[in-house]
């Protein structure tokens, strides 16, 4: 006949510390890389907004008659790229139609809700990591507005001229909207980037 034995109660105790120790010791550390993660890449997205900016305003004075950018003399995005190329240092460029190598195995969009979509964009990659995208509209001559601002989904960016998508680490994950990934627009008159409003 056998006889069935279970655990004791000062087993059940003993093995419940250990997990609670064990999970004081490791929460903390994956919660302050989480935040290490996110102030990281908020930093990386303001000194992204900042050379692009500056570099918009050099592009403006520099690069046009009519000192806006409705007349950059491009035609399509590897044009555009290459045009902030004179203002931007990059590490690689990557054609519109052969991105695979700026990529480097990362989507190009995320998922269907995502806002931010490096498909079809002339893309560059900083000495930093992070990876632009670019894509020109030569249509924005005739758009009103000549700053486009937005709260993180960029709902005014098919009125730019340039959309410039961001993605703080490159190719490395999560590779989400205002996680990793965010995007500029930019008017006739320069760029304009506002985050979103802090959730109550």
């Amino acid at each position: 006949m056998k006889i069935k034995r279970g655990f004791t109660l000062a087993e059940v105790l003993i093995t419940l510390t250990v997990i609670g120790v064990v999970a004081a010791i490791t929460i903390p550390s994956l919660i302050t890389s989480v935040d290490l993660d996110k102030k990281q890449a908020e930093a990386t997205i303001k000194k992204t907004y900042t050379t692009f900016n500056d570099a918009t305003k050099q592009i403006v004075m520099m690069e046009t008659t009519s000192h806006t950018m409705a007349n950059v003399g491009c035609a399509d995005n590897n044009c555009i790229r290459d045009l902030y190329g004179k203002y931007v240092s990059y590490v690689k460029t990557c054609n519109s139609d052969a991105q695979d190598n700026c990529l480097d195995g990362a989507p190009a969009k995320a998922n269907q809700t995502d806002t931010v979509d490096f498909t079809g964009k002339s893309l560059a990659v900083l000495a930093d990591g992070t990876l632009v995208g670019f894509q020109y509209d030569n249509t924005c001559q005739t758009t009103v507005k000549s700053v486009i601002e937005f709260d993180q989904a960029p709902v005014d960016v098919t009125k730019a001229c340039i959309a410039i998508a961001v993605d703080t680490n490159g190719s490395k994950s999560p590779n989400k909207d205002a996680r990793d990934r965010y995007q500029f627009a930019i008017g006739k008159l320069g760029v304009k980037f506002k985050a979103a409003a802090a959730a109550p």
